[in-house]
């Protein structure tokens, strides 16, 4: 294994044991982009059958995270982060690249001063300020949302998990939030920096979470046995039929 590849691999458990609730990527991963159903599954080419539970599994594909408080408590959050910020006016690159993020201003349309940082999205916002967040699709698959904001989900106003919200987002689509179940999106006062290492499921005041999985009517394809000859080394992609591979 090259120096590169190891690197990677050891960036990849990191992550994995960071977020401490199974999730298959957090923000801060490098593993690959989401993929049509029919090549996530690493059984397929040998038992030729299609991989459903990527449609209808209960842990995300990714979660985005938002960390939002003042200015000033920003930048102290961003400190102890102790890592590269990149400050983004517009939306970001979340985890593996499957999302785009960014929040807005409600009244004014602005973007928001935010900073990428060990795979957080640190938002500056004032209490009372309405804002809405704006997530766009990268893939060519429809996407299911959870959406947990300050220990809320969104639609139904019950604790927040990371499950699927019944948030829809269409192949390179964009949705737009900026209401939750009971009113506007409104920052709230946040003390102290327990928002920043608050990783559970609920979340708290100052976090948002976005659990991004696979849509259940995304690509896949039916039960098809593969010959010995349509099968790549190395895991590649089979050769020769069928089409959908190629």
């Amino acid at each position: 294994m090259t120096s590169g590849n190891a690197g990677r691999t050891m960036a990849w458990i990191k992550a994995v044991a960071a977020a401490g609730t199974g999730l298959l990527a957090s923000c801060g991963s490098s593993i690959a982009p989401l993929r049509p159903a029919w090549q996530q599954d690493p059984n397929l080419f040998h038992q030729g059958f299609p991989a459903y539970q990527a449609q209808t599994a209960t842990t995300p594909h990714m979660v985005a995270r938002v960390v939002y408080a003042e200015p000033e408590h920003v930048r102290h959050m961003v400190e102890r982060q102790d890592d590269v910020p990149e400050t983004q006016r517009g939306l970001a690159r979340m985890g593996d690249g499957t999302v785009d993020l960014g929040v807005q201003d409600a009244a004014s349309g602005k973007w928001l001063v935010s900073h990428l940082c060990g795979g957080i999205l640190f938002v500056e916002g004032l209490p009372s300020q309405a804002y809405r967040i704006v997530l766009k699709n990268r893939t060519p698959m429809p996407l299911e949302l959870g959406a947990g904001v300050d220990g809320k989900d969104v639609k139904t106003g019950k604790a927040a998990t990371l499950g699927r919200g019944g948030l829809r987002v269409e192949p390179r689509g964009t949705i737009v939030l900026d209401h939750a179940a009971h009113g506007p999106l409104l920052f709230k006062k946040v003390e102290g920096d327990a928002a920043l290492f608050d990783t559970s499921a609920q979340g708290m005041p100052g976090v948002i979470q976005l659990a991004v999985f696979l849509a259940s009517d995304a690509p896949s394809i039916g039960p098809e046995k593969l010959r010995a000859s349509q099968i790549a080394p190395f895991g590649l992609f089979p050769v020769g039929r069928p089409e959908q591979y190629r």
